[in-house]
C-alpha cells in the first residue's frame, strides 16, 4: 500500500513538474524571437545609413550638385511653358 502511494505521489509530482518546466520555457522562446527581430531591426539600419552615405558621397561633389540643380531648374521651366496653354484655358472658362 505504501509503495503505491510512493508511485502515486511520484507521478503527482511529475505531472506537476512538467507543465512547470514547460511555462518557464515559454519566456526563453520568446526572447529568441526577440533576438531574430532585433537582428533584422539592426540589419535594416546599417542598410538605411550605408544608402545615406552613398547618397552624401554622390550629392556632396559640386560639379554634380551644379548640374542636377541645373537640370532641376530646366525641367522646371519646361513643365511651366507646358503649364501655360492649359491655365489660359482654364481662366477663359471663367
Amino acid at each position: 500500500m505504501k509503495k503505491i502511494m510512493g508511485l502515486g505521489a511520484l507521478l503527482l509530482t511529475g505531472l506537476l513538474v512538467i507543465p512547470g518546466n514547460l511555462w518557464l520555457a515559454s519566456p526563453v522562446l520568446a526572447q529568441s524571437d526577440a533576438q531574430k527581430i532585433e537582428d533584422q531591426q539592426l540589419q535594416e539600419l546599417r542598410q538605411r545609413r550605408q544608402e545615406e552615405r552613398r547618397e552624401r558621397e554622390r550629392v556632396e561633389t559640386p560639379g554634380e550638385r551644379r548640374q542636377d540643380a541645373l537640370k532641376r531648374q530646366q525641367d522646371a521651366s519646361k513643365r511651366q511653358k507646358a503649364a501655360e496653354p492649359r491655365q489660359r484655358e482654364l481662366e477663359e472658362e471663367k
